[in-house]
């Protein structure tokens, strides 16, 4: 974002303070004395220029094209800097604002899943007690139906008893009657050869 400025081919020299030779200033070292030269009067209105210029900013001839280049890249260069500057202060409480809404929308999520978890536990504890309820009464149901089916499996043995003493009854009846048949007959031919 900075822009260098390549000095122009007929750069003037730097101007020295009065009285103090050249040499010295080369060396880096600072004159003893300044001598101030008076110069022209000045025009009316005029402003003098402000003591509170920063270092970054050194001073500058109005008059010189290559200095006002050098302030209007600088005064642009600040421009640019704060706009960036906001840009991303910008775009950093978004993402601050973004991410602390997935915060509060996740601690919500959690609440009402918390809720739900705590609703469906009851609902369970409900769906177990009905179902042992439902469970105990089906064993009830089967102890009776056990117990019916154990008398009625007994009323089945006693027929079968009173079925088989029938039967022995019959066979013993038949018998009977077969030898009261052979007697008849006996006694029919008896009285046959009687009567002759």
């Amino acid at each position: 974002m900075k822009e260098t400025i390549s000095p122009s081919p007929s750069a003037p020299e730097p101007e020295l303070p009065f009285g103090t030779p050249q040499s010295s200033v080369a060396a880096g070292a600072e004159p003893d004395e300044v001598v101030v030269i008076k110069g022209p009067p000045r025009p009316a209105g005029y402003v003098p220029p402000t003591s509170s210029r920063t270092q970054e900013e050194p001073e500058m001839n109005p008059t010189n094209p290559t200095a006002l280049n050098v302030k209007r890249s600088v005064d642009r260069q600040r421009k640019e800097q704060r706009a960036v500057t906001s840009i991303l202060s910008g775009v950093g409480l978004g993402l601050l604002l973004i991410i602390g809404g997935c915060a509060v929308l996740a601690g919500f999520g959690g609440f009402v899943l918390w809720k739900q978890i705590q609703r469906q536990s009851v609902t369970v504890d409900q769906m177990e007690q009905r179902i042992n309820k439902e469970i105990a009464s089906l064993q009830a149901r089967n102890a009776e139906l056990s117990s019916g089916l154990e008398s009625a499996g007994a009323q089945l043995a006693k027929q079968l008893s009173l079925l088989e003493q029938s039967k022995s009854q019959l066979n013993r009846n038949e018998k009977d009657m077969e030898t009261v048949r052979r007697r008849l007959s006996i006694l029919e031919g008896d009285s046959g050869d009687r009567r002759r």
